[in-house]
């Protein structure tokens, strides 16, 4: 049984804080078409192109809709998830590849490469950029579109990645795509450290900073070295100052609370950081976040968005948030500090009434236990290591878990982005069997998700289509980017100059 799919407005709601702060103002368009979280249209990006498009035939799901939609991916719901195979432009970006090339909004992509979309999109256009990319020089990508009704040819011209990028999934195939997105991120973090608040208020700019930072981390920064050590030395400081800062809250007897989010992001993002930038100002604000984090726990030994009771729809915990705190905490007690037992013993008992097979169920509310999926149990698993509980009986029930559904990110709930993530980190602390199956999934979804100026994009998925809502989309390219880097770059290289080794817990 699957969690009920909630209104779009509720669950953009609670995934994150009520209020919605206008977005800057978006050139052309690119990359939403609107300038606030819940108008921002959820489209299909076209990899480095530089183009977003619609399902022709199945239609865009409806700003501002709520409940669900009939609308479905291609070939639907359920379906192998291959993509439309009619895309419609929709947005350009502004001197891209393909605007270079001429392409137009209302063009229809009907086939890209050489290959025609007969059995869906996804496969021969990601095929078509890396092949194209993988030139010495800029390669040329042919597309076929329809054009007021007439068939055309196109011929886009793609920047070099580089021989290595033939293989884009392995180390020296990322490398390129690594930097050029953690300097995409650090042209748009504020002069405070922090990043624009798009969805959430100052929750939402904590976590977008704390995943930016460890972004910078994976990438081989740290507070004395790297390209990136005056971001981080400015992030830190934002998110130790803004954590648990929220504005005012509706009224009513829902509890509309969400600094759970910050405090267990923070958690991560600072644990890693002193583990290779140790010092006493650092440590403190660790010593904050970890406070932070535990104010936050239920007596139940769950974790709700926020602590203050049931929220709008009427229950308390959810364990996507439990995972997350019980990896936060994990890091500030290898960062060496006291971390209660007892309290880390009783989210272990709510995790485990709540899971089944190592899975991790929502909660442990009637229709919602045994439910697991790869997010919520991927970030559970990195938190039992974390705490140095990896080999403790539902530590090693989570890690099979892990292993045997890696690669089945597109079964998770609310965030598509967020499974995407911990699967990924998930996948390369396991190695072997789980790393390949994780990379030979996702590399697809990584050269799509690829904007032509180093972000990453987020994509439509069956939830959010169902819903005409899409929490990653409300979120930000800044969300989006960050969690991308980190998946690309959080793997610890053999010098010990690049990754997330405490996170990952190796």
């Amino acid at each position: 049984m699957r969690f009920p799919i909630l209104p779009s407005a509720v669950l953009a709601t609670l995934l994150a804080l009520p209020t919605v702060s206008p977005a800057a103002p978006q050139k052309d368009g690119w990359p939403f078409g609107a300038t606030t979280a819940f108008e921002k249209r959820d489209l299909f990006n076209l990899g480095p192109l530089g183009a977003k498009a619609s399902d022709e035939i199945n239609g865009e799901p409806e700003r501002g809709a709520t409940g669900r939609r009939s609308v479905q991916l291609d070939p639907g719901a359920g379906g192998p998830d291959v993509g439309p195979e009619r895309l419609k432009i929709e947005i350009l970006f502004p001197g891209g590849p393909a605007a270079t090339a001429g392409l137009q909004v209302g063009d229809v992509l009907i086939g890209a490469g050489g290959k025609k979309f007969n059995k869906g999109s996804f496969e021969p256009l990601a095929d078509g950029i890396v092949k194209a990319m993988s030139d010495t020089s800029d390669g040329v990508l042919k597309l076929q579109i329809e054009r007021d009704g007439k068939k055309e040819n196109l011929e886009v011209t793609l920047p070099a990645m580089g021989k290595a990028f033939s293989k884009p999934t392995t180390d020296k195939g990322r490398a390129p795509v690594i930097e050029r997105s953690l300097a995409w991120l650090a042209e748009r973090q504020r002069p405070d450290g922090g990043f624009p608040e798009t969805l959430g208020g100052a929750t939402g700019a904590v976590v977008a900073t704390s995943v930016a930072g460890l972004a910078w981390i994976a990438g081989g920064s740290n507070l004395e070295n790297g390209p990136h050590a005056g971001n981080l030395a400015t992030a830190w400081k934002f998110v130790v100052e803004n954590a648990g800062k929220q504005g005012p809250l509706p009224k009513g007897d829902a509890n509309w609370n969400q600094e759970n989010w910050a405090w267990v992001h923070a958690g991560i993002f600072l644990g890693e950081l002193y583990a290779q930038s140790p010092n006493d100002d650092l440590e403190s604000g660790l010593e904050t976040v970890k406070d932070g984090i535990l104010r936050g726990v239920e007596t139940t030994g769950g974790f709700g968005h926020g602590p203050g009771g049931p929220n709008a729809l009427g229950y308390v915990e959810l364990n996507i948030m439990t995972g997350l705190a019980l990896s936060g905490l994990g890091m500030c007690q290898r960062a060496g500090l006291e971390v209660d037992e007892d309290i880390v013993k009783s989210m272990m008992e709510y995790i485990d009434a709540s899971s089944s097979g190592g899975g991790v169920g929502y909660s442990t509310n009637d229709g919602q236990v045994g439910q697991g999926n790869i997010g919520r149990s991927a970030i559970t698993w990195l938190g039992y290591r974390n705490l140095g509980l990896g080999k403790s009986k539902m530590g090693k029930s989570l890690g099979s878990y892990v292993k045997g559904n890696v690669d089945a990110y597109m079964d998770g709930h609310a965030s598509l982005m967020q499974h995407i993530l911990f699967a990924g980190v998930a996948a390369q602390a396991q190695g072997g069997g789980a790393e390949k199956s994780y990379w030979s999934a996702i590399e697809r979804d990584m050269i799509l998700a690829m904007g032509p100026d180093g972000s990453f994009q987020p994509r439509p998925w069956a939830e959010s289509i169902s819903m005409a809502s899409n929490s990653d989309v409300s979120f930000g390219d800044v969300w989006t980017t960050a969690c991308w880097s980190i998946v690309l770059a959080c793997k610890p290289d053999k010098e010990g100059t690049r990754g997330l080794p405490v996170w990952l817990a190796k």
